[in-house]
């Protein structure tokens, strides 16, 4: 009878810390410690002055995640946030240099579209023979598109005015390297951030959108100059070839760091 007694006793302990768990995953709370989301991530203190120019030189061994094809990896200090991906599989770099890469934000870590940065934007979608590939590439390249709750609708924003943000991408054969400096927090000068900061859990996505009606770029590339330990670089334009490509979705719960005491 005693042993039937601590049985049930266990059990029903058991199950309360079972529903405990459950019920603070659901609230968003201890994510990174217990695993209840997808794909979970610590950020790094970053100590060093950082530009945002697609070398990957800033960038330690330690912070890197994978997740369908893309290798990616984040830093933070006080101000701002600093996010960096590599892509290799040739689909998903056409779809980003025609498509445009979307990092999204959402700072209170629901895995929801809250604030986002598409970048490049603008290279549109052609068939052969149609318009100057170059200008409309070129232009892409030159701004990025900025969406916020308190906004109506897309903004694009030249990057030479994007008071803090920083974006970079670069293309070769092999590789394509993507880099983004976004401020953590919103001010007058710096108007286009994360709404978040230092300590803080955030979740962050990324999305890669498919070609529409099957047609994929066509223009190819060649190289010009050598990036830091590896392949000759090219311009950051569309490698040739077409297709249609899968849309790409990936979530993370993110830990912002905090300076070590």
């Amino acid at each position: 009878m005693q042993l039937k007694v601590d049985a049930l006793l266990l059990g029903r302990h058991f199950m309360i810390k079972i529903f405990r768990i459950t019920k603070l995953c659901m609230g968003g709370f201890s994510i990174v410690a217990m695993g209840c989301s997808g794909l979970q991530m610590q950020s790094v203190w970053n100590h060093k002055e950082f530009k945002a120019d697609a070398v990957l030189s800033e960038w330690p061994d330690t912070v890197w995640n994978e997740k369908d094809g893309l290798r990616f990896g984040l830093m933070n200090d006080n101000e701002y946030l600093y996010f960096a991906l590599t892509a290799v599989k040739l689909d998903q770099r056409r779809q980003i240099m025609m498509r445009g890469l979307t990092i999204w934000f959402d700072p209170l870590a629901r895995e929801k579209k809250t604030i986002g940065f598409r970048y490049p934007v603008g290279g549109g979608l052609r068939r052969p023979g149609e318009g100057d590939p170059g200008s409309a590439f070129a232009s892409g390249m030159a701004e990025f598109e900025y969406t916020s709750p308190l906004e109506e609708a897309l903004q694009r924003v030249p990057i030479v005015a994007g008071k803090g943000v920083e974006v970079k991408i670069s293309n070769t054969q092999e590789l394509l390297v993507y880099e983004l400096k976004v401020p953590l927090a919103p001010s007058s000068d710096h108007p286009y951030s994360i709404e978040s900061r230092a300590g803080s859990m955030i979740s962050i996505g990324l999305e890669i959108r498919p070609f529409e009606g099957g047609v994929g770029p066509t223009a190819s590339t060649q190289p010009s100059g050598r990036r830091r330990g590896g392949p000759p670089s090219s311009d950051p334009s569309p490698i040739g070839g077409g297709g249609r490509g899968e849309a790409t979705n990936v979530w993370a719960t993110v830990q912002l760091a905090l300076p070590k005491q």
